[in-house]
């Protein structure tokens, strides 16, 4: 008896849907990206950028041959024309910095949208770093979103770091 109670039991486990687990067609539930999330991190400052325009970027992998004989695997980037027309140009960005050097001023540093979460690593992809050069303005370490200005260029192929934006001759700004 508890043995047909059982097959009896799974049978209609088995035959019924599951409904914790499917998703209906026609559901208003829509899948969020990374860029939708920025804004519960920084705001864009006046007459600044916003970080979603980064996000419009692509990222393709591509493959290399390095000297010593070794294949990489980086990405490199497609633009945007929105970002396009700002290679050269003069931006102002607002972000988080990840510190490249153990001092306080920080010369060269990685600015993000977010926040960083592992002292390794930044942890977004390429599209949403920008590697700062703040050589004549050092900018102090800060965990908070700090406010950023310079001359943007666009790296188009960076097999070492897979490098998509650098911003020359930055400089922090209130």
């Amino acid at each position: 008896m508890r043995l047909v109670l059982l097959t009896l039991l799974m049978a209609l486990f088995i035959a019924s849907p599951v409904h914790a687990f499917m998703l209906e067609e026609g559901g208003e539930e829509v899948t969020k990206t990374i860029e939708d999330y920025i804004e519960d991190f920084v705001d864009v400052p006046e007459g600044g950028v916003n970080w979603k325009v980064f996000g419009t970027t692509k990222e393709i992998e591509a493959q290399t041959v390095g000297p010593e004989g070794y294949d990489y695997i980086y990405s490199k980037p497609e633009f945007a024309p929105q970002v396009v027309e700002m290679d050269g140009k003069e931006i102002k960005i607002k972000g988080y910095m990840f510190p490249l050097e153990s001092e306080e001023a920080q010369k060269k540093f990685l600015l993000g949208p977010f926040p960083a979460s592992c002292p390794f690593r930044y942890h977004v992809g390429p599209p949403l770093v920008i590697e700062v050069n703040a050589e004549n303005n050092p900018v102090n370490f800060d965990y908070e979103p700090v406010t950023i200005q310079g001359t943007l260029e666009l790296v188009h192929d960076d097999p070492e770091f897979s490098t998509f934006y650098r911003l020359h001759e930055a400089a922090k700004v209130d």
